[in-house]
This record gives C-alpha cells, structure tokens and sequence, in this order.
C-alpha cells in the first residue's frame, strides 16, 4: 500500500505536462514517476520488471496490454490508462536512450 501511494504521489507531482514540453522532456518526467516501483532510471532490482533494458517496440506493447486489461498488474492497468500515446511515446524514447551504448 505504501508503494502505492508513493506512486500515485509522484503521478501527480508530474502536472499535465504541456504539450510544448519535448519528447526528451517528457520523457525524463515520466521515468521519474516510474522510478516508484522500476527503480531510479528504471533499473529495478526487485520483482518489478526493469525498464532499462526492455526494447522501446516491448514498452509500448506492454503498455497497450496493460491498457486493454489483455495483461494484468498491481497498478500497471490504471497507469497505463492515464497515459497518452505521447506519453507512452516519450517514455519508451527516453528508455531507448538509456540503453544507447
């Protein structure tokens, strides 16, 4: 429950963010926000999948699943509901970037 709320905290401290912001920036916005539960940069060393390795083409598909309720999670499923596609989009770029070598 503590995650949780630590999660949805940080959701919201992540405003609408504008549309103007770019790519780069929503992106990192975001990756904040999934730090929660992935870990700082999304390098979790728990239960919860790691996103600093997981390909940009898989992020976007999990997310889509996650959204259709086709993959079920904790809170995965209300997330990724509340996320645009330009969201997703930002999120999956800034990820790709951190596995650039």
């Amino acid at each position: 429950m503590k995650r949780f709320v630590v999660l949805l905290a940080s959701l919201l401290a992540v405003p609408a963010l504008a549309s103007a912001a770019s790519l780069s920036e929503r992106g990192a916005a975001w990756a904040q926000a999934c730090a929660a539960c992935h870990g700082p940069d999304g390098q979790s060393q728990g239960a919860i999948p790691a996103l600093d390795r997981l390909p940009p083409e898989d992020l976007r598909a999990a997310m889509q699943a996650f959204r259709t309720g086709e993959r079920q999670g904790t809170v995965m499923n209300y997330i990724a509901r509340g996320l645009s596609e330009a969201d997703v989009e930002a999120v999956a770029a800034y990820f790709a970037r951190a596995q650039a070598p």
